[in-house]
């Protein structure tokens, strides 16, 4: 297989114990204990890695420490060695879960994005509505840069590229009783928009997200209503100007997101979308809102076109 791939991704929630909930009841993960620095570490098998759940004070987690996506861990049997053959700068190493040796990247040398690697972890996985880890959503003001680190230097390859806007299309009608109607369309305004690329790490992708065009106002009141494209471009501004680049959102794919997200509000999480609305690669994607774990981590979940997706429902 090229490149490397995710062995684990960390998250950092104000709640965990809401945070477990969800994983583990709602979504119906497996969940493992897994000792770290005299205690034990929540982690959640999907697919072929896994999620682990801390408190974003945890001393594991390096600084800025703050919620939501912390950093993901790529397996590499001799992590240091890893990191030195492609030239990356080592800022932190130890023992981390279960006693596997890791090392922490310099974050300049990933465009933001926290990275590890670490000697691979086992956690074990079950099927069930969220039966992997579909993507991790990087905002980003450079996608190029990133493509430069992942896939030229790491080696993972770019799965695909796709440019998200909404477009706002109006027309004028003149009409009289004389003379009958005419009507006038305007030209296309691009409200918002994303440009992605997705770079394949193992059973899953990192998603470049940038703005389409910096310029375009972001939204306020973001959650208040349905997500769209410009909701989501206005995330991703805010994220960046807030933060800075880096990992913004993890996405689990589901084979059924018009069954999935109304159970979800049945069991009273906060839901951002009740149903799948288009997304990127031709899926269909829907968001839980950052409240339910004390804000600042922000999950969705994206039924890929291969399992319907939006081809089918809006095709």
């Amino acid at each position: 297989m090229a490149g490397y791939a995710l062995n684990y991704l960390a998250l950092a929630a104000r709640d965990v114990e809401a945070a477990c909930r969800f994983l583990g009841g709602s979504l119906g993960l497996e969940r493992t204990d897994v000792a770290l620095g005299g205690g034990t570490v929540p982690f959640f098998g999907v697919g072929r890695s896994a999620v682990a759940l801390f408190d974003p004070y945890d001393p594991y987690l390096d600084e800025p420490q703050f919620p939501g996506v912390h950093h993901m861990a790529l397996a590499a049997p001799d992590p240091a060695a890893t990191a030195a053959a492609h030239s990356l700068t080592v800022t932190a190493e130890g023992a981390g879960p279960d006693g596997r040796r890791f090392v922490v990247i310099d974050p300049r040398e990933t465009v933001g994005i926290r990275t590890r690697f670490i000697e691979p972890l086992d956690i074990p996985s079950a099927d069930g509505p969220a039966y992997k880890i579909d993507h991790l959503g990087i905002a980003t003001d450079d996608n190029d840069a990133t493509v430069r680190v992942f896939s030229d230097n790491l080696g993972c390859p770019v799965e695909s590229t796709q440019t998200d806007v909404e477009i706002r299309n109006v027309t004028e009608s003149f009409v009289s009783d004389k003379y009958g109607a005419v009507y006038h369309s305007r030209p296309a305004e691009i409200l918002g928009g994303l440009r992605d690329v997705f770079i394949t790490i193992g059973d899953c992708e990192l998603e470049m997200l940038m703005d389409y065009d910096p310029a375009l106002k972001p939204r306020d009141g973001l959650g208040e209503e349905k997500g769209n494209t410009k909701g989501d471009q206005s995330a991703i501004a805010k994220f960046v100007a807030r933060r800075g680049p880096g990992l913004a959102h993890v996405a689990f794919a589901t084979r059924d997101i018009d069954a999935l997200l109304p159970k979800l509000a049945d069991d009273g999480w906060r839901m951002i979308d009740l149903e799948g609305r288009p997304g990127g690669r031709g899926s269909l994607i829907g968001f839980v809102h950052p409240s339910n774990f004390g804000g600042g981590l922000l999950i969705h979940f994206v039924e890929p076109q291969a399992d319907g997706g939006y081809t089918a429902k809006f095709g």
